[in-house]
């Protein structure tokens, strides 16, 4: 029974580590607001903490609500960052992956996905180029 012990712990903290993949991890957002005091945009070190915890709690509220989409290697490698954890870096670079499957429309913005049909052909043609100074010497 003895040997079995490291083995029955480590496949307990392997079921709690998937178990805690499935929802918003609990950071201690307070910390890093702290250290934001000295580097906010206003005058006052109290409001920015204050506009600190705000942003990190819309952020986390965000989280919840689009946690399930995130795709879980995503919401692995997006994890917090010691020593300053941040709902609002979480959320952001979580938001950049989503975006980056996106593709690109030539108008701007995300286009429509073509799977299953042809490209639609060529760009245009660039435009005749002009002579240049050495073109216009026999004129």
């Amino acid at each position: 029974m003895r040997a079995l012990q490291p083995l029955i712990l480590v496949s307990l903290l392997a079921f709690v580590a998937a178990a805690r993949a499935d929802q918003v991890p609990n950071l201690d957002v307070e910390k890093s607001c702290r250290e934001a005091k000295d580097f906010g945009a206003t005058t006052d070190p109290q409001q920015t903490y204050k506009n600190c915890m705000l942003d990190e709690k819309e952020a986390k509220d965000q989280l919840v609500q689009k946690w399930s989409q995130f795709k879980p290697a995503d919401r692995r490698s997006c994890g917090p960052a010691a020593p300053s954890p941040s709902y609002v870096e979480m959320l952001t670079c979580l938001e950049m992956n989503q975006e980056s499957l996106i593709p690109y429309s030539e108008g701007g913005g995300a286009a429509a996905p073509a799977y299953g049909r042809p490209h639609g052909g060529s760009p245009s043609p660039r435009p005749p180029l002009s002579p240049g100074p050495r073109g216009m010497r026999g004129l």
